[in-house]
């Protein structure tokens, strides 16, 4: 069992609190509401932020509004995740069977785990997942919204890299994922955007990281990051996700997008973003 790491500091640690403080997250005036983005087809995935509740959640109600919405529901999940540490492997699966939370644990989906592991790009090392909270934060959202019919599983953290070994990721990724029995599979991409910006500096530079991620360009938004040195923390994530979308006729939609700026009244801070990808069928 993983046991959480930020429990009470980016969310908190009673179950019933935790519960009231998500609800608040869909009916902040920054969160989803009543809104229902009707689907334009399968839900292939989504990204969303990772930071504590009061900053990121209500935008990240918006995609987990969309997932919970999702016919027939997934029965499980790809969580991608960065590293903010530098432990454990570059690419590392979570070897435990479940993960938890104060509302209860998810179970790890050992087959899909398996069969990433047989590609032999990824590595089961529990190191790179002890101290990290950037998937963590997203598994109280899963609970929240789908309790009904809960998921399996497979956090999978992934630490810097080059483009090639992204692109090298993505294709273990893809091909996995096209595998009639993972057919169902959603990956939830964990990723916040401009860290310690100003707030219109963030509209702007985060609104053209957005544009590039909703052409599905893998390569030009690793580029643009690396290059001008943007600080998503979520880089190597969101580019294995869109390299192993390269096969598939998807589209992205953003949902959302704020900032802690718009939360709270300080001179710089955080963007968050909630983007859906939906395949046609």
């Amino acid at each position: 069992m993983r046991e959480p790491t930020v429990s009470g500091r980016f969310y908190p640690d009673d179950p019933t609190e935790l519960e009231e403080t998500i609800r608040q997250c869909y009916g902040h005036r920054l969160g989803v509401g009543d809104h229902h983005h009707p689907a334009q087809g399968r839900l292939a995935g989504m990204i969303v932020p990772h930071a504590g509740y009061i900053f990121s959640g209500p935008v990240a109600s918006w995609g987990y509004r969309r997932l919970a919405e999702e016919r027939p529901q997934p029965k499980r999940l790809l969580m991608l995740g960065p590293k903010h540490t530098p432990y454990g492997a570059l690419a590392a699966l979570s070897d435990e069977d479940a993960w938890l939370t104060p509302l209860g644990s998810l179970e790890t989906d050992e087959p899909l785990r398996a069969a990433l592991e047989e590609t032999g790009c990824f590595a089961r090392d529990d190191a790179a997942h002890e101290l990290e909270h950037s998937i963590e934060v997203q598994i109280p959202f899963v609970q929240h919204g789908m309790k009904k019919q809960l998921p399996k599983i497979v956090p999978l953290a992934l630490a810097f890299a080059e483009f090639e070994q992204c692109a090298r990721w993505g294709a273990a990724i893809a091909g996995v994922l096209a595998r009639p029995e993972f057919a169902d599979t959603v990956c939830v991409v964990s990723s916040d955007f401009s860290h310690d910006t100003p707030r219109n500096e963030a509209y702007r530079l985060d609104g053209e990281a957005l544009e590039v991620i909703g052409k599905l360009d893998a390569r030009a938004f690793h580029e643009m990051v690396v290059r001008e040195d943007r600080s998503i923390c979520g880089v190597i994530p969101i580019t294995v996700f869109l390299h192993a979308l390269a096969s598939r006729k998807v589209r992205a939609t953003r949902l959302a997008y704020a900032t802690s700026m718009d939360v709270m009244n300080h001179p710089r801070g955080v963007g968050y973003a909630a983007v859906i990808f939906e395949e046609a069928v």
